[in-house]
């Protein structure tokens, strides 16, 4: 290997063409590149996966409110879903 190559190795800017395998993948270069199209959607996906649980959670107490309690009337759907 040449003093170059070694260099550029160390920084991290080795190009496809300078290695010696081109298919190699570094997991970790990926992630430092690419941390916001990684993180954006994961923390979409969390929140609306807690969005729902918290839902599932207020179900149990939906028209319970004494304050608004009233009979629903016939084929009257829940007020809340």
């Amino acid at each position: 290997m040449n003093d170059k190559y070694k260099e550029a190795l160390l920084r991290g800017t080795v190009s496809k063409g300078e290695t010696d395998s081109g298919n190699m993948v570094n997991i970790a270069s990926i992630v430092r590149n690419h941390w916001v199209n990684i993180l954006v959607p994961l923390g979409f996906v969390i929140g609306v996966y807690l969005d729902r649980r918290n839902d599932e959670k207020l179900t149990a107490f939906r028209n319970k409110s004494v304050l608004y309690t009233r009979e629903l009337r016939p084929g009257e759907e829940v007020t809340w879903r």
